[in-house]
């Protein structure tokens, strides 16, 4: 799969994963703030939404990475040279996805807060998950698991502590 959308991806999948090359942590800040501004969240309902989507966001990461150097499964440019990589190829192992270990938990605390969003979260949770497919430098199993793993993070940032 990831070798033939490699051979044809399009100019839309090439920015799909060029808008998410940087940490999909940054992009999901700047989600929340919207969402918090556009739902007129207080300071306090702000800073708590934000701190626990940090926290699961940082809970996520650590499992993830435990998880990388487990299994040290091998990139998909490094098992087929002939796919190409339009960003940067990380120097750790594919699975499972970082980012979508990241926007797991970032879109299981969101959708807490903001549940009338969930539609358009479960969008932007797709999209940055899937653009590291586009990339080239994910296997969709790394993409997968890496969902499983943040949003088991996000249940647990919301279960110690909920968004009352």
């Amino acid at each position: 799969e990831v070798r033939a959308v490699s051979d044809s991806r399009t100019a839309e999948q090439l920015a799909i994963a060029q808008k998410w090359a940087p940490f999909s942590g940054v992009l999901f800040s700047e989600i929340a703030t919207d969402l918090i501004v556009e739902h007129r969240r207080s300071e306090v309902e702000a800073a708590r939404i934000l701190a626990y989507a940090h926290a699961a966001a940082f809970d996520a990461n650590l499992a993830c990475f435990d998880t990388k150097f487990t299994y040290w499964f091998i990139r998909p440019s490094k098992a087929d040279p002939a796919i190409t990589t339009p960003i940067g190829l990380p120097n750790h192992p594919s699975y499972p996805s970082a980012h979508s270990c990241e926007t797991g938990a970032w879109v299981t605390v969101l959708a807490d807060a903001f549940p009338s969003e969930r539609p358009l979260l479960a969008a932007y949770a797709h999209e940055a998950s899937i653009s590291r497919l586009y990339a080239g430098i994910h296997y969709r199993f790394d993409l997968e698991a890496g969902e499983a793993i943040g949003r088991a993070a996000g249940r647990l940032a919301l279960e110690r502590g909920g968004l009352e």
